[in-house]
């Protein structure tokens, strides 16, 4: 199983990507407690429910979250074209050297398209 903290990643661009197709409630329950970093206790209190009703709610979130995933494999088919693209990056690099300089430009530009936090 995963850390906890990639879990949380995890769920977080799970969220993203599917949380329109959460209940209300559980959307506002999510948000709370793995956003906003709220207790048990506090979203009871702000949802006029008990802290068991929040926990079912987070954990059904959760769920519906991940099976949505597995159904559409968004993140997971983002996260392979991500490390593919990254290693087409780090391949054409070094032969940025041969082409002529509109080539090299546009190559650059390509490349910065593809990760632009990455160095060309």
């Amino acid at each position: 199983m995963r850390d906890p903290l990639s879990r949380r990643i995890r769920l977080d661009a799970l969220y993203d990507l599917y949380g329109p197709l959460l209940t209300e409630r559980q959307r506002k329950a999510f948000e709370m407690h793995d956003q906003d970093d709220l207790s048990l206790s506090e979203i009871a209190e702000s949802l006029g429910t008990s802290r068991q009703g929040v926990h079912d709610l987070v954990q059904r979130a959760r769920e519906r979250l991940e099976k949505i995933e597995s159904l559409v494999e968004i993140a997971a088919r983002d996260e392979t074209r991500a490390r593919r693209l990254e290693r087409l990056r780090e391949l054409l690099v070094p032969a940025l050297d041969a082409l002529t300089p509109p080539e090299r430009e546009e190559a650059e530009a390509l490349l910065h398209d593809i990760n632009p936090e990455g160095p060309v």
